[in-house]
């Protein structure tokens, strides 16, 4: 069952408790490990992150893209305590963290150099409202690195692969009813929207202006978009 604004929290909580995020970014199947990795390595890349700059992350997870950060002061928000324990317990005082949704950013307007939001946007329930409360914080020259899935890659690649039997070649346990790249259907109970570079543009209309698109892992296999935003 789909969250309301009134159970949205608890609901994501409920998931980050089942979905720990260490099997997303470690699995052991290498394919998938690559495109995760390129995936952060443009994210950062795409911020044009400077050593004086001032970076949030929305949606932080369990902090393992912020680690990958080396420069800049860094501060992380994610709506579910759990998620904000593990970043604390990877990065101690090196991120400033806040529990708080991304609807609701706790810091003053235009405080942030560069964002950083990653595969986060899907899982909420207005991705317009997070677009434009990112833009609120953000300084008017910053920069705004955000990822997606290209879901109608990656579910055709899952069809293709059930329907031939390639899966089981992928799929450690063996189970062909399902996509066991991090946990069971890949995430999918968690996506509140299935998204597209369309859908990202409409969300993001009079918001915020596409300037560079990055596809993941390559143009023939787009699984992942990366895309830099500057503010209207």
């Amino acid at each position: 069952m789909k969250p309301t604004k009134e159970t949205f929290e608890k609901w994501n909580e409920e998931l980050a408790t089942k979905h720990d995020l260490d099997k997303f970014y470690n699995h052991p199947n290498f394919a998938f490990r690559y495109i995760e990795q390129k995936r952060i390595e443009k994210l950062i890349e795409a911020a044009e992150i400077k050593e004086s700059d001032k970076i949030l992350e929305v949606g932080c997870g369990a902090g393992h893209i912020l680690e990958k950060i080396s420069k800049g002061k860094l501060y992380g928000i994610d709506i579910s305590e759990i998620q904000i324990e593990r970043t604390r317990k990877r990065m101690g005082d090196k991120v400033e963290l806040k529990k708080a949704p991304g609807e609701n950013i706790p810091y003053e307007d235009k405080f942030f150099d560069k964002v950083l939001c990653s595969e986060v946007i899907e899982h909420v329930i207005d991705p317009r409202e997070v677009l434009k409360e990112i833009s609120r914080v953000m300084k008017d020259d910053g920069i705004l690195s955000l990822s997606i899935p290209n879901e109608d890659v990656i579910n055709s690649t899952k069809k293709f692969l059930k329907k031939t039997g390639l899966i089981k070649v992928i799929d450690n346990e063996k189970n062909t009813d399902g996509w066991e790249l991090a946990a069971k259907d890949n995430l999918d109970e968690w996506h509140l929207h299935s998204f597209s570079l369309e859908l990202a543009e409409k969300f993001a209309k009079d918001i915020f202006k596409m300037k560079k698109v990055i596809k993941i892992p390559n143009a023939v296999f787009p699984a992942r978009f990366v895309i830099q935003y500057r503010k209207i």
